[in-house]
């Protein structure tokens, strides 16, 4: 082949591989692009360089050019070795790179006129054709069959050129000079060959990469492309106008434009024509129809926001990824139990409740199957009210089963239902039903804790109703033998009035339970002298210095938690034996100590079962009021304490902090 012709054949290699350079790095990103990319780059070099130097192919910068397209072809394997090969391609990879790296650099030594065996440059560059080799073989056998489908086109490609030019090396070893012909035809072979790395970085990347550009942006530029386009049509059609010379022209010029605009500024308001445009133009920009981060967020924006009701919001949820404009939201109440009418959405209210045989539930029964197209046979006793239906979406809980179902309106545009599109629903409808399935969770919570609460506050109320219903008892019994006695009748109206006046408050406890729990600073002596007066056994009231004394907490709590421990010490106590209260303050607490007489409880007793509500050490007794009390000290910050030994008595010390002024004066000196 003559000089001419082998600058032609060079030429057009190294334009295709510049070529294939392009489109590799259009059909894949990512190392293995790059590396496929940079391979071919360095083959277009090397042709173009021969192209311009044809007599001097081997020596000079065509030479250079020539060994370092080998050792990028080393280095791209090198790379996909380490990348894709197993552990042993992995350690063989740095052993082969130093001795690629002493090769090519021998190789660039320039190689004699007629080549032998002998000849240090055609050793060097045989030796990095080999190493290539080599290093191809080494990677197609030591990656597992899933990277093998990666591996196996660039080791054909760059390994079946360094074959031929291994033989090409040989060959002038043999013959002491280099065959044109081979050299020539070793540009058409790389321009061919090379192509193979297209198809490598296609497959590579395993997914289309989309364009680094949001939805949002290609929404709007299209929206802008469009709508200029339109104006633009718009004012050739105006000027066509004016070049008529009519006298309306320019009036129907005006017009037209004002029109135009009144049309744009509708289709930018419609949202029929926000949708068409999305289905028509955005989605062929992206390989994903969906971007999921953004409806992901928008899920969770949807369901987390408090601007309508929780039914409606999980309606919105499930209809936005399909531009649905209205949907129905059905809910089961109980385990195989019809499926109501639970909330709408741009849908009036309906009277709706399917049974568990009704073919629409039959057919999402196992809670994956998307109805589409939901037919009017498919869906019997259906209010005339929510057609026409499109889809039914179930709502599937992973431990409750078919929680619900969404009923869809049809979309504003043509929607194309795809895999794609019922993965996105599936995924949204398990997430709509966690949701709806924690809220009707705490809504549970929240009733069975108002339920408890009630209950707790009526073990209160009865274990009052006990100890008032003992006062009446005892005052009935001691009217048989003193009903005559003036003294008498007169105690005996003064028990009936307090007992009456505790169960109003008792009854005002349970009706209004909030206004008895309001805290107020009030003065505990004159509250023990209050309940002192309604109690017929004798109590030693010792309180020197505690008239100036405040506490801050709801009257008819330090009232209850007195009476409950006051009673209890007087019957403890024998009888006649007074019970001794003790009134003072201590360090800015209120300490109110109530001492009987009586036989006295264990150190076990007193740490296991006297502050455990229903159980009492008492024959008859409910075991509330210790526990109780103890509550009602404790939510006003302070706390009850037993001290007791059996047949010494027993000391019940309640604790309250103080808020009057002087015990805050010593507070803050104690600070100080």
């Amino acid at each position: 082949m003559t000089a001419a012709a082998s600058s032609a054949a060079h030429g057009v290699a190294a334009a295709l591989c510049l070529a294939w350079v392009v489109l590799i790095l259009a059909a894949g990103r990512g190392r293995a692009g790059y590396g496929a990319a940079l391979a071919a780059a360095a083959a277009s070099a090397w042709a173009a360089a021969v192209a311009w130097q044809p007599a001097a192919s081997l020596a000079g910068l065509p030479g250079a050019l020539e060994v370092l397209r080998s050792a990028v072809w080393l280095g791209v394997l090198l790379v996909l070795s380490h990348r894709l090969g197993g552990g042993a391609a992995r350690r063989q990879a740095w052993r082969f790179g130093a001795v690629g790296l002493a090769a090519t650099l021998l190789a660039l030594l320039p190689v004699p006129v007629l080549p032998t065996l002998g000849s240090p440059g055609l050793l060097a560059r045989l030796g990095l054709a080999l190493l290539v080799l080599l290093v191809a073989e080494n990677l197609f056998r030591n990656a597992d069959r899933a990277a093998r489908w990666h591996a196996i086109l660039p080791c054909l490609a760059l390994g079946g050129l360094s074959v031929f030019d291994v033989l090409l090396h040989a060959d002038a070893a043999l013959h002491r000079g280099y065959a044109p012909a081979l050299l020539d035809a070793r540009a058409v072979l790389t321009a061919l060959a090379l192509a193979l790395l297209i198809l490598s970085a296609a497959r590579d990347r395993r997914w289309r990469q989309n364009p680094p550009v949001s939805r949002e942006v290609v929404f709007h530029g299209a929206t802008l492309v469009l709508a200029g386009t339109f104006l633009t049509g718009v004012g050739a059609v105006g000027e066509g106008l004016r070049y008529l010379g009519a006298g309306w022209a320019g009036a129907a010029q005006a017009s037209l434009l004002a029109g135009a605009v009144l049309a744009l500024a509708v289709a930018a308001s419609s949202a029929s024509m926000r949708s068409r445009l999305r289905r028509r133009v955005v989605d062929h920009f992206f390989t994903a129809r969906f971007d999921y981060r953004a409806e992901w967020l928008r899920c969770v924006a949807t369901l987390s926001a408090h601007d309508a009701e929780a039914e409606s919001r999980a309606i919105t949820a499930i209809a936005d990824p399909v531009d649905s404009p209205a949907g129905v939201l059905l809910l089961r109440d109980a385990e195989a139990g019809p499926m109501r009418w639970a909330g709408s959405w741009n849908r009036p209210v309906a009277d709706l409740a399917l049974p568990p045989d009704h073919p629409l539930l039959q057919a999402t029964q196992d809670g994956t199957r998307i109805v589409t197209e939901v037919p009017a046979g498919l869906a019997p006793g259906l209010s005339p009210a929510l057609d026409p239906l499109w889809l039914a979406v179930p709502l599937r809980h992973h431990r409750e089963g078919l929680l619900g179902l969404v009923l869809l309106a049809p979309p504003r545009a043509a929607f194309r239902l795809d895999a794609e599109a019922f993965d996105l629903l599936r995924a949204v409808g398990r997430e709509v039903a966690m949701f709806l399935a924690e809220r009707r969770a705490a809504e549970r919570l929240h009733d069975q804790r108002a339920l408890a609460e009630h209950a707790q506050r009526f073990a209160f109320v009865a274990h009052d109703v006990k100890n008032v219903a003992n006062q009446l008892t005892l005052v009935l019994r001691n009217a048989e033998h003193n009903m005559a006695e003036p003294d008498f009748q007169q105690d005996m109206l003064l028990t009936v009035g307090a007992a009456a006046r505790r169960i109003t408050a008792l009854i005002a406890r349970l009706r209004e339970p909030e206004a008895e729990a309001t805290p107020a600073r009030i003065a505990p002596l004159e509250t023990v002298r209050d309940i002192l007066r309604e109690v017929a056994h004798p109590v030693q009231l010792d309180a020197p210095d505690a008239d100036a004394v405040r506490i801050a907490i709801a009257p008819d709590r330090f009232a209850a938690a007195l009476r409950h421990l006051l009673d209890n010490a007087i019957e403890a106590s024998p009888p006649g034996v007074p019970v001794r209260l003790a009134l003072r303050r201590e360090g800015g607490r209120l300490v109110l100590d109530i001492v009987d007489r009586g036989p006295g409880m264990t150190p076990a007793f007193v740490r296991d079962r006297l502050f455990r509500p229903l159980v009492s050490g008492r024959t008859g007794g409910n075991g509330i009021g210790a526990w109780q009390a103890r509550d009602l000290l404790r939510g006003a910050g302070g706390d009850l304490e037993a001290m007791s030994r059996p047949g010494a008595g027993t000391t019940m010390r309640l604790t309250l902090p103080c808020t009057d002024d002087n015990a805050t004066n010593r507070l803050k000196e104690i600070a100080a």
